[in-house]
């Protein structure tokens, strides 16, 4: 259930796996310091109360001794000015709502009839300013400005942030920003140093045995499994091309043999003197012939590109329907803007003519049309008017040795099930690919589909 509810890429894995380790930290974090937080759960003396000490404690103190205590309050305290002068300070009127109802805390933990006031600071003094008439005499001059406050604790500067403070600007809003930015940095790290090379290495697997790519094995990148996981792709690759060309040598050397025994028939079949027996002889070592032939093609089909060159596919198609046309098979061409792609001339000779060819066999009429699909495709079409191919058999119908339906059936003497295998090898050999498609009313379209060359 679990699984099925969570990204199903691996780069999404491990974003929320990044995700939830962050915000599982972080809440640890805010809880430890909630609970272990003792300056935010003491209690917090109120500041009218520690101004309102002071000035008992210097009241209290001998005359003689006032100068060493306000040495003793500077040292402890340092955040407080504290002054004591013999003549009155001038009072001042504020319209800080907040210092006067302090001076009236102050005053009332004071004597019964003590005064308290705003006063004018002294030079060089911070703002702010509440003077106490002594009872021993003189004045105390005691700023607040430091203190308005009590010392925040890590806990409440989470929940009560200075006011004015923009939203952007605010703790939670600070904290989330890193919060992403790290998480960015993260998950960019991750999908270019661990995705990256997967995807990469997947695309690589996909390609093979392709032979339109490069053999050169894949490069070992990324971390130290996704390196072991390419080292094992890299030695399947070798088996398989290994295994690939040890068949082809297989295949190719018994049908060379099998050449040499069919030419010793024919010359055998001439000696044979009843004339019927020699001919079906004759068509009987035709068929082998034939099928070795096609078994041939179907293997050069995966040879390398050593021939390749600019290929004229216009001059190509043309050779094509000519060469049926004269036959007296109705074949008939519409192109001429002398389309070029990059490929062998025999190769795309080769895969024209196996398509017109199994297009005469089951229709009366073929068309070859060819135009461009954007700037880098060639769109080329082989229409008959025959009774097409199932959907259900379309896929199947590329696989060697597989024949159409009752409707498209190839008899002994046409094919042999190898024609389309041999197409669709020889067009993806050169980066391209095949379609079967159904023409209205009734008939077949093949699309291949190639890379356009500029010429």
């Amino acid at each position: 259930m679990v699984a099925r509810l969570g990204p199903d890429r691996l780069a999404g894995q491990i974003t929320l796996l990044i995700l939830g380790a962050i915000v599982t930290f972080q809440t640890i974090v805010l809880v430890a310091f909630h609970l272990l937080d003792v300056e935010g759960r003491r209690h917090i003396v109120d500041q009218t109360d520690f101004v309102a000490s002071i000035i008992l404690a210097v009241d209290a103190a001998p005359l003689d001794a006032r100068r060493h205590l306000l040495d003793e309050f500077a040292h402890a305290v340092p955040f407080a000015n504290i002054h004591i002068r013999q003549e009155r300070p001038a009072s001042v009127d504020l319209d800080d709502r907040e210092l006067t109802n302090e001076s009236r805390a102050v005053k009332s933990d004071l004597w019964a009839d003590a005064e308290v006031f705003a006063a004018s600071a002294p030079e060089g003094g911070a703002p702010g300013v509440l003077a106490a008439a002594l009872r021993k005499g003189g004045y105390a001059l005691i700023s607040i400005y430091q203190h308005r406050k009590p010392p925040r604790s890590v806990w409440r500067w989470f929940w009560e942030p200075e006011p004015g403070t923009p939203f952007f600007l605010t703790p939670w809003a600070l904290s989330a920003i890193l919060f992403f930015l790290c998480t960015t940095v993260l998950v960019v790290w991750a999908s270019d140093g661990i995705v990256a090379p997967l995807v990469r290495l997947a695309r690589h697997a996909e390609q093979f045995p392709d032979r339109g790519e490069s053999d050169d094995l894949f490069a070992e990148r990324g971390p130290m499994e996704v390196r072991e996981l390419t080292r094992a792709v890299n030695r399947m690759q070798e088996r398989i091309r290994s295994m690939i060309a040890a068949r082809s040598r297989v295949l190719a050397a018994v049908s060379h043999d099998l050449k040499t025994i069919i030419t010793r028939l024919n010359l055998r079949t001439d000696l044979v003197s009843e004339p019927d027996l020699r001919a079906r002889m004759m068509r009987d070592i035709s068929l082998m012939d034939a099928m070795l032939r096609k078994n041939l093609e179907h293997l050069r089909a995966e040879s390398d590109r050593a021939d390749y060159s600019l290929v004229d596919i216009d001059s190509v198609l043309q050779t094509v329907a000519d060469q049926f046309a004269d036959l007296g098979y109705r074949v008939n061409y519409r192109g001429g803007a002398h389309y070029m792609i990059l490929g062998s001339l025999t190769e795309m000779q080769r895969v024209f003519t196996n398509l017109v060819e199994n297009a005469i066999h089951h229709a009366g009429a073929v068309e070859i049309d060819v135009r461009p699909i954007g700037e880098e495709g060639l769109q080329i079409d082989v229409m008959d008017d025959g009774p097409g191919i199932p959907d259900s058999d379309k896929a199947a119908i590329f696989e060697p040795f597989v024949r159409g339906e009752p409707g498209r059936t190839i008899s002994n003497h046409t094919g042999f099930g190898l024609g389309l295998s041999i197409v669709r090898a020889l067009v993806e050999h050169h980066g391209g690919g095949v379609e079967l498609l159904d023409r209205e009313p009734h008939g077949l379209i093949v699309r291949v589909v190639l890379p356009l060359q500029d010429g």
